[in-house]
């Protein structure tokens, strides 16, 4: 019961924190509304300490740009993680054939991957293969939670759909927000 709560709790760990990371990407702070930011403001202050500190354990320093892509890993590698360790108590799959999992987990693999990763500028020159580092990071967790060492044989696609949903929750309920702010507001006539 434990451990299939701990695989529970870990997933949507993983489909929270990823849902969040691609909201916080995908707009900038006028285009939020005032409950979108008080979630961001504080997850946009709190990682990049986070992930300072982590590298400065290490002895590195962390360019900003791949904050998000490291977030979105750890996001990835907790749902896998999650999905094995409540899928080891309890077996359930919705769909049962391979190519479906695998056509869905891309699908889903590719939407995550262009959110998170559309706004950067790819620079030529010298400074290209350092461009090319966010989405390194974003693939290797990507390949790493679909592994059978982490997801083991549970199906990791329709927790990457239950990312997608919460980010398209979000950015709903935000837009909502503000068109019912502005249908909420008297205009002046003059």
């Amino acid at each position: 019961m434990l451990k299939a709560f701990s695989g529970v709790a870990l997933t949507w760990i993983g489909i929270a924190t990823g849902s969040i990371t691609l909201f916080a990407n995908l707009l900038t702070p006028p285009d939020m509304a005032d409950w979108a930011w008080s979630i961001v403001a504080p997850w946009q202050q709190w990682t990049p300490e986070f992930w300072d500190w982590c590298a400065a354990r290490l002895g590195l320093a962390l360019p900003s740009s791949l904050i998000a892509p490291l977030n979105v890993a750890v996001a990835l590698l907790f749902t896998a993680i999650g999905v094995r360790v409540r899928d080891n108590h309890e077996r359930s799959v919705i769909l049962s054939y391979p190519f479906t999992h695998l056509f869905g987990a891309m699908v889903a693999v590719f939407a995550i991957g262009y959110v998170l990763l559309a706004g950067q500028s790819a620079p030529s020159g010298a400074g290209e293969t350092a461009s090319n580092v966010p989405l390194l990071i974003f693939l290797a967790a990507a390949a790493a939670s679909f592994s059978s060492a982490f997801a083991g044989r549970g199906n990791l696609a329709k927790r990457l759909w239950f990312m997608l949903v919460a980010l398209g929750i979000l950015f709903a309920l935000n837009e909502l927000t503000k068109v019912g702010f502005v249908l909420a507001t008297p205009t002046s006539s003059s």
